[in-house]
């Protein structure tokens, strides 16, 4: 086993001039790969994303031959970057780092540390080629492994420890406290200076929860075949477009019922908002079945809706925020609907988003697609006795 993976890896070496290709990590970490291929952050370009792709294909830096969204969305494509920084046109190819791993395995386990930027934060990439951080069953602890036999207590038989291909640093706090995240995921301003992309996190000191915890939580089954570890973080990275019933723990529903009115309330356990991206949209739906019949209530949705001259306008052209219903971090909201229930009556309410607002999904092209449909996050039934 030794000898193919020493071919493979010898073989693949290079996503495309700095990374590692994660061709390369499926070998040995292959129920982490199944996870990763299915992940947004495999399906992050242009070329798999059919949204960015919509957004890009309207966004002007298109016709100037400036693909600044590279930063997050395709930064192992070294090639598309390294035209970035010098000024060239720089535009997404359809090759295999786009198609196969925009983001690949070894690009995230090589951000040392978090730059704060003006219009959005900076990945530190440690310079260092098969050194990579991870944290241990979630944790961070002092230690570098380095590949190494060591002998059983009787002297007898040696067994490996740690990876034969690359060192495991495990003693970077940002593997484990969520800090590894915010490099793309917690802000990012227009060049209008507005801030169209926000999470707004708000952490307590006792909470024992963060961007790890909640989207990368432990799941079962070993991080490698030489190890006998028997969980991992899950990498298929839990949110709207992949494993959202991860997420839906976070949200509370309840129904509360009176003579004249039906309330629901919804509890956001998260510590940021809910759903921070602008194209995202919300909604809590109300049914009431009654002897057969099913009787609808108006919807209520969250959301924020990003303007120009008073006007909805999309994200990189917008200066001003013109409506925002939104749950914060540790928000509860509280919604009453008139209806007069009786014995016997089954309310039902359901939390569910569109990844696409519908009304910016016409502009995008995007009103037949699955992402402009309706999905289920949480649901809550009570029958009236």
């Amino acid at each position: 086993m030794y000898l193919i993976l020493s071919l493979l890896f010898a073989v693949g070496l290079i996503a495309d001039g700095n990374f590692n290709s994660s061709h390369i990590c499926k070998s040995c970490h292959p129920l982490i790969y199944k996870e990763y291929f299915d992940s947004m952050h495999r399906r992050s370009s242009i070329f798999n994303d059919p949204v960015h792709k919509a957004v890009w294909d309207l966004h002007p830096l298109k016709k100037r031959g400036r693909y600044s969204c590279a930063k997050c969305h395709t930064p192992s494509d070294t090639k598309l970057m390294e035209a970035l920084k010098s000024g060239k046109t720089a535009l997404p190819k359809e090759n295999d780092i786009q198609l196969q791993e925009p983001i690949g395995c070894t690009y995230c386990h090589r951000i040392e540390n978090i730059k704060k930027g003006s219009k959005s934060n900076i990945n530190i990439i440690s310079d260092k080629e098969r050194y990579y951080f991870a944290a241990k069953n979630g944790k961070n602890e002092e230690s570098v492994i380095k590949y190494h036999k060591s002998s059983d207590m009787m002297g007898f038989g040696k067994k490996g420890i740690g990876s034969p291909f690359h060192t495991i640093d495990y003693s970077n706090p940002n593997f484990s406290n969520g800090k590894i995240c915010i490099g793309c995921h917690e802000f990012k301003k227009n060049s209008k200076g507005l801030d169209v992309c926000a999470m707004d996190f708000e952490r307590s000191e006792k909470s024992d929860t963060n961007c790890i915890t909640c989207h990368m939580p432990q799941v079962n089954g070993p991080i490698s075949t030489l190890t006998s570890e028997k969980s991992h973080a899950f990498h298929g990275f839990a949110g709207l477009h992949n494993s959202p019933k991860m997420l839906a723990k976070y949200i509370k529903l309840k129904i509360v019922p009176a003579d004249e009115t039906i309330a629901v309330s919804i509890k956001n356990e998260a510590d940021h908002r809910l759903f921070a991206h602008p194209l995202r949209v919300a909604q809590l739906r109300v049914t009431v079945i009654r002897d057969g019949k099913s009787f609808t209530l108006p919807a209520v949705s969250f959301y924020r809706i990003l303007g120009k001259e008073s006007r909805p306008a999309m994200p990189w052209e917008a200066t001003e925020v013109l409506k925002e219903y939104s749950l914060e971090a540790h928000d509860t909201k509280r919604l009453e609907f008139n209806f007069k229930t009786e014995s016997g009556d089954l309310i039902e309410a359901t939390l569910g988003y569109y990844i696409v607002n519908p009304k910016a999904a016409k502009k995008l092209g995007l009103q037949d697609s699955k992402e402009s449909s309706f999905k289920t996050l949480v649901t809550q039934k009570m029958q009236i006795k």
